[in-house]
C-alpha cells in the first residue's frame, strides 16, 4: 500500500512537470535546411554566385582583373557569412587567380625572389591559345567556401583587340524602325609581322558574297573558320554618342531610329571601348509648311496667333515626327515665330516664315561624318507668305557713328525730333536687336548699350571694343571686331562672355535662323584688311576662304554680302558676284577634303553693294562704274521639288555615289536671270545700299555725292527696266548732294532717308503700288541736328581740323526703326 502511494504521488508531481517542459523545448530540426535535425544547417553557405553569370569575362593576353565579390546564401535565400574564399580556374596557364581573386590572362609569378611579391606580373599564356589557328581560347573560373562552389563563368582569353568595326546597319533607318539584328562587330588583332589581322566577324560577313572585312586574315586562314565575336571574345556593350538620334535596349542589343542624324556607336569588350562605328536615322527630303487654310500664304490678323502646320518626309518617303525644327521669320518685329511654328503677328507688315532643319539642333553628324546617308546637312522648307494688315506708328533713331557722339530718337506720333542723346564715347557703330529693344553702340573704348524700353544707357563692357558688325535674329549674340587687335568677338549678350578668332571684317550678316554668320573682309578698306570671307556655324565653326585657297574661285573681295531667303546661302559683292551655300562639297567620311560653304553661284556682273528681297526671289545689286550706276537684278532660283499635294520645298543637298559605294557632296547650285538697268542722273562718288521694301515691291538706292540737287533713284524689282527718281523736297532741296543711308519702316509704308548738303532726314511715302503715275514722294523733313565729334579727343572721331564741318552739324549715317501700336 505504502509502495501504492509512493507511485500516485510521483505522478501527480511528474506527468504536469513533464508537459511543462516539453511545451518550452524548440524543435531541433528547424535548424536544418531539411527540417530532419540533420544535415545543412540554416546558417551555412548553401549556393555561391559569381558574376557575371550569363554574358563571360572578357580579357587580353597579359591583363589582370579583379573578380567580382562572390555572394553567398544560405538555404533560406538569406545573406551567409563567408571568411574567405578559394579561387579555382580550369586552366590555370590561361588564366591564373591569385588567392585575392585578382585573374590574370596568363599566370601569375610565384616565388620571384628578389623581393617581388607574389601576383604581382601577369605574363602572357605560354604556349599562347590557339583555336582554329586563331589566338584565343576559353577557361572557366569558380569561387569556393565551406565546400560550397559557385556557377562556373567563362572567361574569354585573347589578343589586344586593335579596333572593333559595326557590322551593320550601313543606310539609315526611317524614324521608330528597329534594327533586325542585334549589333555585332569585326575585331582586329596584331598578327604576325605587327600586321592587323582579323579575330572575329558575325557571319553577316563571313558568308557575304562580297564580304566587306575591317582588316585581312591571317595567313592560312580561311573565310570559313573565323569565328563569330561572341565566342571569341565574349559580349559586346553598346553605347549610343548621340541619345536623340537612336536609342539601343541593353538586353538584346538592337537598336532602333529616333530622330533623324548620325551618331558614333561605342563598343566596350573587356577592358577597353572603341569607336566601333556610326548609325544613321534617316534625314528630312523635304519640309513643307502651310498656313491654317492649307495654303502658303495669307493674311493674320495682328494679334492672333495662328500655328503652321509642318510635315517632314525623310529619305525614304516616311514622315518625321518631333524634329528640332528652327522656324525663322523675315520681319521677326511684325510677325514673330515660335519654336513649335505659332505664328504671331504683333504690327501691321509683310513677312516669310520658313522651317529650317540644320545641324545640331537637328539632323546631327560628327564633323567627320558629314553628308553620311544624307546627315549633317542642312534643309529648309518653302516659305510661307503671312501679311499682317494695318498700320503703325513708329519709333526712329538716327545717328552718325565716328562722326558724332550723340544720336536722336524721334516718335512718329509727336512727329518732332527729341533731344539728342550724348553717348560715353563718340561709337564707331550703332546697330539694333532684331525686336527693337536695344540699341548697340560699339567703339574702341567698349560697348555700349542703350534701352530703348527704359532710354537708357544699361551697360559699358570694356572687353569687348571694336566695330560691331551684326546682331544675331534672336537677339543672343553679337558679332564685334577689334580692327587694332585685329580680332573678332562673337560676344554673348546676357553673359557678357564672347569666344574670339582672327580676322578682320567690313560687313556681316546672318542667317535668319541665327545659325551661320557670314563676314566680308575687302583689301580695299586699307591697312590690315584683306579680300577674305568668313564663315562661322554653330556646328562647324569658323571657315575662311581667301585668295588662293581652294574655296576661292572666282573671289575677288567682297564689300558686303546678302543671305538668301530662305537662308541656304549668300551672296558676296565684287566681279564676279559669287554665292556660297551651304551644301559642303567632298568626300563623305574624308574630313579632310571637306570645303564647307563651296561656291554655289557666278553671276558675271560688277556689284558694290547688295541686298535680297524678302520675296527669295531677287538678288539686287548695284556697281559704280567710271561714274556710272548700274543695277543688276539677279533672279535666283534655288533647287526645288515638287511634292505630291503640289507644293513647292527646296532641295536636300546633293549627294552623288559610285560604283565603288564612295558618296560624293556637291555644292548646292542656284541659278540664275541678270538684268542690267542703268540708273540715271545719278552722280555719285560710292555706293552705300540698296534697300528693298518688306513687300519686296520697291527698292531704293543710296550713295555719297557732291553734286547739288541729288535725287533718290528708285527700282521695281523682276522688272528690268522700272526706275525713276524722288524729287528730295524741304527749303534747302537744292544744296542735297546725296541721299547717304535709308531705311523702310516696318509695314513698307514710309522710307526714311538722310541727305548730305541739308542735313536732313526726309519722310518718303510709299503707294500701296508704285507706278509712273503713283510714285513715292517726300512728304515731311526732319532736322536731327548730330553735333560733330571733336578731332582728337576720341580715336573714333573721323574729323581733323580740316575735314570738321564748317557748321558743326553732320547728317545722320545710320537710321534704325522699330514700329509701336497706334491704340
Amino acid at each position: 500500500m505504502r509502495r501504492f502511494l509512493t507511485l500516485v504521488c510521483l505522478l501527480v508531481v511528474a506527468i504536469p512537470a513533464g508537459i511543462s517542459i516539453s511545451g518550452c523545448t524548440r524543435n531541433p530540426d528547424a535548424n536544418y535546411c531539411n527540417g530532419l535535425g540533420y544535415g545543412l544547417l540554416i546558417t551555412n553557405v548553401a549556393n555561391i554566385f559569381l558574376t557575371p553569370q550569363t554574358t563571360g569575362i572578357s580579357i587580353a593576353f597579359g591583363q589582370t582583373q579583379q573578380i567580382a565579390s562572390p555572394s553567398a546564401k544560405t538555404c533560406k535565400g538569406t545573406t551567409a557569412t563567408v571568411a574567405t574564399y578559394t579561387y579555382g580556374t580550369t586552366n590555370n596557364q590561361l588564366v591564373d587567380v591569385s588567392p585575392t581573386g585578382n585573374m590574370c590572362a596568363g599566370t601569375w609569378n610565384r616565388n620571384s625572389g628578389g623581393g617581388i611579391p607574389n601576383f604581382t606580373i601577369c605574363s602572357f599564356p605560354n604556349p599562347l591559345p590557339a583555336t582554329g589557328n586563331l589566338p584565343y581560347g576559353v577557361a572557366y573560373i569558380t569561387a569556393s567556401a565551406d565546400s560550397v562552389t559557385s556557377n562556373p563563368v567563362e572567361v574569354f582569353v585573347h589578343p589586344q583587340v586593335t579596333s572593333l568595326t559595326l557590322a551593320g546597319p550601313t543606310s539609315c533607318l526611317s524614324q521608330g524602325t528597329l534594327y533586325g539584328q542585334p549589333l555585332d562587330v569585326q575585331a582586329c588583332y596584331v598578327g604576325a609581322n605587327n600586321a592587323q589581322q582579323l579575330l572575329c566577324a558575325p557571319s553577316s560577313i563571313t558568308r557575304a558574297a562580297s564580304p566587306n572585312l575591317a582588316c585581312p586574315l591571317a595567313s592560312g586562314q580561311s573565310l570559313a573558320s573565323v569565328p563569330d565575336c561572341t565566342a571569341t571574345i565574349g559580349s559586346l556593350t553598346y553605347n549610343v554618342g548621340t541619345a536623340a538620334v537612336a536609342s539601343i535596349n541593353t538586353e538584346t542589343n538592337q537598336i532602333t531610329a529616333e530622330q533623324p542624324g548620325t551618331t558614333v556607336i561605342t563598343a566596350q569588350v573587356g577592358q577597353g571601348a572603341s569607336s566601333a562605328g556610326y548609325f544613321s536615322t534617316c534625314p528630312p527630303a523635304s519640309i513643307n509648311v502651310t498656313l491654317a487654310n492649307g495654303t502658303t500664304s495669307g493674311t493674320i490678323t495682328q494679334g492672333v496667333q495662328q500655328d503652321l502646320t509642318t510635315t517632314v518626309t525623310d529619305t525614304t518617303g516616311n514622315t518625321i515626327t518631333g524634329l528640332a525644327l528652327n522656324y525663322q521669320s523675315t520681319d521677326p518685329i511684325d510677325i514673330t515665330v515660335g519654336a513649335g511654328g505659332a505664328v504671331t503677328a504683333a504690327f501691321p507688315g509683310v513677312g516669310s516664315v520658313n522651317a529650317i532643319c540644320q545641324p545640331p539642333a537637328c539632323n546631327p553628324a560628327p564633323i567627320n561624318q558629314t553628308g553620311l546617308n544624307g546627315t549633317g546637312l542642312s534643309i529648309s522648307s518653302n516659305p510661307a507668305t503671312i501679311t499682317t494688315p494695318g498700320t503703325a506708328s513708329d519709333f526712329v533713331w538716327f545717328g552718325a557713328p565716328g562722326q558724332s557722339q550723340y544720336f536722336v530718337p524721334i516718335e512718329l506720333t509727336s512727329g518732332a525730333a527729341a533731344s539728342t542723346v550724348r553717348l560715353p564715347f563718340v561709337p564707331n557703330s550703332m546697330l539694333m536687336d532684331r525686336t527693337g529693344n536695344n540699341l548697340y553702340f560699339g567703339s574702341q573704348h567698349e560697348l555700349m548699350y542703350y534701352s530703348t524700353v527704359s532710354n537708357t544707357i544699361t551697360k559699358q563692357d570694356t572687353t569687348v571694343p571694336g566695330v560691331v558688325l551684326a546682331v544675331s535674329p534672336n537677339n543672343s549674340q553679337l558679332l564685334i571686331n577689334d580692327q587694332i587687335r585685329q580680332v573678332f568677338y562673337l560676344y554673348t549678350v546676357s553673359g557678357g562672355t564672347s569666344q574670339t578668332f582672327g580676322g578682320m571684317g567690313t560687313s556681316a550678316a546672318w542667317t535668319p535662323d541665327g545659325m551661320t554668320l557670314y563676314v566680308t573682309d575687302t583689301a580695299a578698306s586699307g591697312a590690315g584688311h584683306s579680300n577674305t570671307v568668313y564663315v562661322y556655324n554653330v556646328n562647324t565653326g569658323w571657315t575662311t576662304c581667301s585668295t588662293g585657297m581652294p574655296c576661292a574661285a572666282n573671289f575677288a573681295g567682297a564689300a558686303n554680302e546678302t543671305v538668301t531667303i530662305p537662308g541656304v546661302g549668300a551672296y558676296f559683292s565684287g566681279n564676279p558676284t559669287v554665292a556660297r551655300t551651304w551644301c559642303p562639297s567632298g568626300t563623305v567620311g574624308n574630313a579632310a577634303n571637306i570645303i564647307f560653304y563651296p561656291q554655289g553661284d557666278v553671276v558675271a556682273t560688277q556689284t558694290d553693294v547688295l541686298t535680297a528681297t524678302t520675296s527669295g526671289m531677287h538678288i539686287l545689286g548695284a556697281a559704280l562704274q567710271g561714274g556710272a550706276v548700274t543695277l543688276s537684278d539677279i533672279g535666283v532660283t534655288i533647287p526645288s521639288n515638287t511634292l505630291a499635294n503640289g507644293q513647292v520645298t527646296p532641295a536636300a543637298c546633293p549627294q552623288t555615289t559610285s560604283a565603288a559605294g564612295v558618296t560624293t557632296m556637291l555644292p548646292l547650285t542656284i541659278s540664275h536671270t541678270l538684268a542690267q538697268v542703268p540708273i540715271p542722273g545719278v552722280n555719285a562718288t560710292s555706293l552705300n545700299q540698296i534697300v528693298a521694301s518688306p513687300q519686296s515691291e520697291l527698292a531704293f538706292i543710296t550713295y555719297n555725292g557732291t553734286t547739288a540737287g541729288a535725287q533718290l533713284p528708285y527700282y521695281i524689282p523682276g522688272t528690268g527696266t522700272t526706275v525713276g527718281s524722288v524729287v528730295l523736297g524741304g527749303s534747302a532741296a537744292a544744296s542735297i548732294t546725296a541721299p547717304l543711308t535709308g531705311v523702310f519702316s516696318p509695314d513698307g509704308t514710309m522710307f526714311f532717308v538722310s541727305t548730305a548738303g541739308d542735313n536732313l532726314v526726309h519722310f518718303i511715302s510709299v503707294p500701296p503700288s508704285v507706278t509712273p503715275s503713283t510714285p513715292p514722294a517726300d512728304t515731311q523733313q526732319i532736322a536731327p541736328n548730330l553735333p560733330a565729334c571733336t578731332p582728337g579727343s576720341d580715336p573714333d572721331c573721323i574729323f581733323t581740323n580740316t575735314t570738321l564741318p564748317a557748321s558743326g552739324i553732320v547728317p545722320a549715317t545710320t537710321i534704325l526703326v522699330k514700329p509701336r501700336s497706334t491704340t
